[in-house]
């Protein structure tokens, strides 16, 4: 069922703390005291903010840790062998969440240099682990097999240069192959957050990762004689395009059908299967609506399920190892972006509203039409009196959210946005020589500042002007 939330003029004369009772979680720890404050895991937002500055990203370890137990629970009481759940390093790659996420026995999907540095700076362990990437340089490479991590394939020369690598430093390496799914039924499907009416077959194709099953036909024999490599199996991703379990599980079983096909072809069976990420969450920004979602992860996890042991059972395929990559389902509702009322503007029959965060902190409402949920974090049972633009003070229009419902509000009041934790600090721009905020994670009743402020200085740390251009 979808439940309606307070956007739009026929909600004014309702109050915020109604709206977020709508529109709470199963793993939310937000609540509003009795005089109205808002509360982010046992903390009055007022108090974080007049403590560690505006704007500011706060983290709840113990949202974290649920979101986690919650996915590997339900794919372990699906799952007829091992599960093991890879977070998504690139939602957010603050290591002190990666930490958390390691002493819950989680592993890691990693690109690049820089976040296999952060994968470990956390705590890994090498077996859990994978490097993904359709560019991988040589020394990417060389770092993740010297890291002991699992490398999955998505460029042909790839092959050659993991020989070549594992021969020179005298090991064998773990790699899987990753594969393309785009089943044709979904020509006619849609996607919420891609914006097509139809054909997100054409979409998925369309994306620079992994193989068809013809292209994996020939690798396979190939990795299979290398004698420095150990392939383990095979690696999907499908981002996150629906919030229907059913259109998700299409590509899961297209993904079992070519592994049936390859095994056919080559006698090869995997040990383990890596469906990757891009599962959607009960409250879900990048779906570009603000109604929770009718579909949780249970639904996606049982559609999914289904559609790969199905397949599996009835050509007698044994059951491998299962390992998925989430990012957005672990962290994103861990995180909110605290800050401030600045100028208020009427004009033309309009209500603008500043904050002091912009779009350089959720850089999805630009380039993906997030719609994420604003609400004021105090005087929640004020009525909701006039719709506003809330907008960023950078030189866009940055447009947190359009022709929201307030309250009568005030420059200077705290104010909220919820669901920061994916693709927002990891992803956020300096637009405008706007330092980025700092970041604290509440632990168990403590706060640790986990990212400083950034200051001006910073900004231009790594730059120079030439000794001849210098003012005189």
């Amino acid at each position: 069922m979808m439940i309606e939330i307070p956007v739009g003029r026929e909600f004014l004369g309702s109050k915020p703390r109604e709206h977020l009772t709508n529109m709470l979680t199963r793993t939310d720890h937000i609540e509003v005291s009795q005089d109205g404050d808002l509360i982010f895991d046992g903390y009055k937002v007022e108090d974080l903010l007049s403590e560690f500055g505006s704007p500011l990203y706060v983290v709840s370890e113990q949202i974290l840790r649920e979101n986690f137990r919650r996915i590997k629970g339900v794919f372990e009481r699906l799952w007829p062998n091992t599960v093991v759940v890879m977070y998504a390093i690139k939602s957010n790659n603050n290591p002190a969440i990666r930490a958390v996420i390691h002493q819950e026995g989680g592993g890691g999907d990693c690109f690049g240099l820089g976040e296999l540095h952060s994968t470990f700076m956390g705590g890994a362990d090498p077996e859990r682990v994978a490097m993904n990437g359709s560019n991988k340089t040589e020394a990417e490479l060389r770092a993740a097999i010297q890291k002991g991590v699992n490398v999955n394939i998505d460029a042909v020369d790839e092959i050659r240069m993991l020989d070549a690598i594992c021969a020179d430093l005298g090991t064998v390496g773990s790699v899987a192959l990753r594969i393309k799914s785009a089943p044709k039924s979904l020509a006619d499907s849609p996607s919420d957050y891609l914006g097509l009416a139809s054909d997100s077959r054409k979409f998925l194709l369309r994306e620079k990762w992994g193989f068809s099953v013809d292209s994996a036909l020939e690798l396979v024999p190939q990795i299979l004689d290398c004698r420095n490599l150990r392939l383990r199996g095979f690696s999907l991703h499908t981002p996150r395009f629906t919030q229907n379990p059913e259109l998700f599980a299409e590509c899961t079983g297209d993904f079992a059908e070519t592994i049936i096909r390859i095994r056919e072809a080559t006698g090869y069976v995997p040990e383990l299967i890596d469906i990757g990420g891009g599962w959607p969450r009960d409250r879900d920004p990048e779906s570009r609506i603000h109604e929770l979602n009718s579909s949780s992860v249970e639904d996606f996890a049982e559609a999914v399920v289904a559609s790969l042991i199905d397949t599996f059972r009835s050509h007698q395929m044994p059951i491998p190892e299962l390992r998925m990559e989430p990012g957005r389902f672990i962290v994103g509702n861990a995180v909110a972006l605290l800050g401030r009322v600045g100028q208020i503007k009427r004009d033309c029959g309009m209500v603008w509203v500043n904050v002091d965060f912009s779009t350089n902190n959720l850089p999805r409402i630009d380039t993906a039409g997030s719609a994420y949920h604003f609400l004021p974090a105090r005087g929640m049972d004020r009525a909701y009196a006039e719709l506003a633009q809330i907008v960023g003070s950078t030189c866009i229009d940055s447009r947190m959210a359009d022709n929201w419902p307030i309250p009568k509000l005030a420059t200077g009041e705290p104010v909220v946005i919820l669901d920061a934790g994916m693709y927002a600090d990891s992803a956020s721009t300096q637009f405008n020589s706007v330092p980025r905020p700092a970041t604290v994670m509440i632990s168990n009743g403590s706060i640790h500042i986990i990212k400083r402020r950034e200051t001006v200085e910073d900004l231009y740390r790594n730059t120079s002007v030439p000794e001849h251009l210098l003012p005189k």
